[in-house]
């Protein structure tokens, strides 16, 4: 049975630090300040994710309180809620591509520091293995947030037209290939999950003091 992410619990720090390979200690604080670094951006992509399907859980109802009312007027005026959701979910979306582009910039610091640090006084193998599922984590994120902007464009399209027309059969159609791209983008973010747990698996690994950290 596939083993599921709880989502709710994931964030990561911003930093960006400089790699100073001319002593050990260095590289050693360089090494777990990126590692918990990573690990709070890993949780800030899980908390948007979350939000982002709590908002996806209550468009349904959004839209049909919405065409309960005077769909061409609400949608032509922009008052409609499902524009107001719209909105939220590409903030939230640009949050997620935020963090992912700070995972990448920690992991290459990581790569940096397993390449130019010591290889007696780093836990190498495990650094290494974090990088490469860290890779991973941002590749699989980097998929999804593709996926979801052209789906929030699709969406956006739909929305905004719905305004200028009424045709039963277009709003069937676009209800229809919204439902399908849906349908698209989780199985992408069942990839993600994968990553995330991998990813979580990898930080858990790297030991979280110097002192844990292999004897020169």
């Amino acid at each position: 049975m596939k083993k599921h992410v709880r989502w709710g619990m994931i964030m990561i720090g911003a930093g960006v630090l400089g790699i100073a390979g001319c002593s050990e200690s260095v590289d050693i604080e360089d090494a777990i300040t990126s590692k918990d670094e990573i690990e709070d951006q890993k949780d800030a992509v899980i908390s948007n994710i979350n939000d982002i399907l709590a908002l996806e859980a209550g468009m349904q109802e959004e839209f049909e309180e919405d065409l309960a009312e005077n769909e061409a007027e609400l949608f032509a005026n922009q008052e409609a809620q499902v524009l107001s959701s719209l909105e939220e979910r590409q903030a939230l979306l640009s949050d997620i591509d935020d963090a992912n582009v700070t995972l990448q910039v920690e992991n290459e610091m990581i790569g940096n520091v397993v390449q130019d640090g010591d290889d007696e006084a780093l836990p190498v193998e495990e650094l290494e293995d974090l990088h490469a599922e860290i890779a991973y984590l941002h590749n699989a994120l980097s998929d999804y947030i593709a996926q979801y902007e052209s789906e929030l464009d699709t969406q956006a399209t739909f929305f905004n037209r719905l305004g200028e027309d009424d045709d039963f059969e277009f709003l069937t159609e676009g209800i229809e290939e919204i439902n399908d791209s849906q349908e698209d983008i989780h199985a992408q973010l069942d990839n993600v999950q994968d990553a995330l747990l991998s990813a979580e698996t990898a930080i858990e690994n790297v030991p979280d003091e110097e002192g844990d950290v292999k004897d020169a």
